[in-house]
């Protein structure tokens, strides 16, 4: 795996939490070998009392010439008292945004190509 910085804030270290990780990274790095490294940082942080300790995970995934931030958690998600499934979500969701990249990229290719060739 190329690149992975894992970080805990407010939060002891948890290995089973960054071997999850890990699996997700290189689930991404293998689907995008574009990936040029992640930098995840896993929070718990300070939340009012009625919404319980809701985890916050977000991600950095550095491409060529970018880099993609996935910041913005739902903090009103219940489902996200799970650590693992807070960080599941946001893995979903840089997958998701690779991919957006990765298709405007070959298209934007497809594009230059079909253009020389008239």
């Amino acid at each position: 795996m190329k690149g992975l910085e894992i970080s805990f804030r407010d939060i002891s270290h948890s290995d089973a939490i960054e071997q999850h990780i890990r699996e997700k990274a290189i689930k991404l790095t293998a689907t995008f070998d574009e990936i040029t490294g992640i930098r995840a940082v896993v929070a718990m942080p300070h939340n009012h009392s009625y919404k319980g300790k809701l985890a916050h995970v977000s991600l950095e995934v550095g491409l060529p010439g970018q880099t993609v931030a996935i910041t913005r958690d739902k903090h009103d998600n219940p489902e996200h008292e799970d650590m693992y499934l807070a960080v599941t979500d946001a893995f979903d969701k840089a997958q998701r945004k690779v991919r957006q990249i990765h298709n405007k990229r070959i298209d934007k290719n497809r594009r230059a190509g079909n253009s020389s060739a008239a």
